[in-house]
């Protein structure tokens, strides 16, 4: 007969590491423009470290605290510390805003010249300064009306702003001068939709020209624009 085996009790021990977050005192808050969602807000400073866990209970450090900071709008993070962040926001801010001083000098000699008030547009645009964009496009109102592409940048300014039945007069004056823009079809469609309130079916419209004109992405706002449209019904 063979012998009894006499069942032992085990452990199962549950060791393994995981990042903390925790937020770093000595880092102040800056307001910055945040590079990702592009929102002026408060960039805070943070650090991880990672810790040794025991039936996943901290126990103890195995690395350095590291630095970071994070948007308290979009929440990304950004593996320099809020303070550096800071310092290289303002310093492309600076740049951008001499480079706007430089477009506007260059359109103040040649003021029909369409290349570049486009370019200022998309420049204060760019860092949110959107009443900045429709006084440059009034101020050089003819460079603007030469110019489709004026036309829809300034569009999407005004759509960026909020004010969408402004920005669906822009497309469409663009449209009226070149029909097959698919820009201006595409961004005329987003309006549309975002409108408040909405018109679903100018958006369709819109969109289906946009595709016909091979914008990208206007399969997407297609979808889009017909399933709301579908459920309004």
């Amino acid at each position: 007969m063979p012998p009894r085996i006499r069942a032992r009790r085990g452990f199962i021990f549950l060791i393994g590491t995981r990042s903390i977050i925790s937020d770093d005192p000595a880092a102040q808050s800056v307001s910055a423009v945040c590079p990702r969602c592009g929102q002026r807000t408060q960039m805070v400073g943070k650090s991880y470290r990672t810790w040794l866990t025991f039936f996943l209970i901290p126990i103890f450090p195995v690395s350095g605290a590291k630095k970071f900071s994070q948007c308290v709008h979009c929440g990304a993070q950004f593996t320099i510390d809020a303070r550096q962040l800071g310092q290289q926001v303002a310093a492309a801010e600076r740049e951008q805003s001499q480079r706007a001083i430089q477009l506007y000098n260059s359109l103040r000699n040649s003021p029909t010249n369409s290349v570049t008030l486009n370019e200022l547009m998309t420049l204060y645009a760019s860092i949110n300064e959107f009443d900045q964009a429709i006084s440059a496009a009034r101020e050089f109102a003819g460079a603007l009306h030469a110019s489709e592409q004026c036309m829809v940048t300034l569009g999407r300014v005004y759509l960026a702003k909020g004010e969408n039945n402004e920005a669906v007069r822009w497309f469409d004056a663009a449209i009226a001068r070149n029909a097959t823009l698919g820009e201006a079809h595409y961004y005329k469609g987003v309006a549309h939709l975002t409108a408040t309130p909405p018109d679903y079916d100018a958006a369709v419209t819109a969109a289906r020209a946009a595709r016909a004109h091979g914008q990208p992405n206007a399969d997407q706002l297609l979808k889009e624009a017909e399933s709301r449209a579908r459920g309004q019904a």
